[in-house]
């Protein structure tokens, strides 16, 4: 599928069946919809679980640090695990020495913001997600058919799930 350049404010159709990659020079972002209503569980370092309730139309999002054929095999993975196992997500607590180590973090709902500025793997509120710096800054929201992407991208594609 070929790569293509985004305006400012841009729709995007987007089905559940479908990984949307947002990618920098250095990182990635998949997106896909959750595609029926599921819950997502959290665990944080108080050894609370957080539970989230997700719509058909909201979206799980990772973010890699480095861009390229083995981090989007990671993305799909990832997405796999959280979609069909309900694979749990774990939050660090703030200066967690891990937190340096994750190769990618994931953020989940119905809004997300990317900031590079934030410490991966330490925010278990879910809007916010931390990226490279050439997607950071990007508010994307779910729509019905897809996404919102408010910001500048330069490059995306889409691609099937393979189930």
């Amino acid at each position: 599928m070929p790569i293509m350049s985004v305006r400012q404010r841009q729709r995007i159709g987007l089905s559940p069946n479908e990984i949307l990659f947002l990618i920098g020079s250095s990182g990635e972002l998949g997106l896909s919809k959750t595609g029926r209503d599921k819950q997502i569980f959290i665990g944080t370092p108080e050894k609370e679980e957080i539970v989230l309730f997700l719509g058909k139309d909201d979206l799980i999002a990772v973010s890699t640090f480095n861009a390229g054929l083995k981090e989007e095999i990671g993305i799909k993975s990832m997405i796999y695990l959280i979609k069909e196992f309900s694979s749990p997500i774990i939050v660090l607590p703030k200066d967690h020495p891990t937190s340096k180590r994750l190769k990618m973090v994931v953020a989940c709902g119905d809004r997300i913001r990317l900031d590079c500025n934030v410490q991966a793997g330490t925010h278990p509120e879910q809007d916010i997600l931390c990226t490279c710096e050439d997607l950071s800054g990007l508010n994307i929201t779910a729509v019905p058919d897809g996404v919102e992407i408010e910001g500048l991208i330069k490059d995306y594609k889409i691609e099937k799930i393979n189930q």
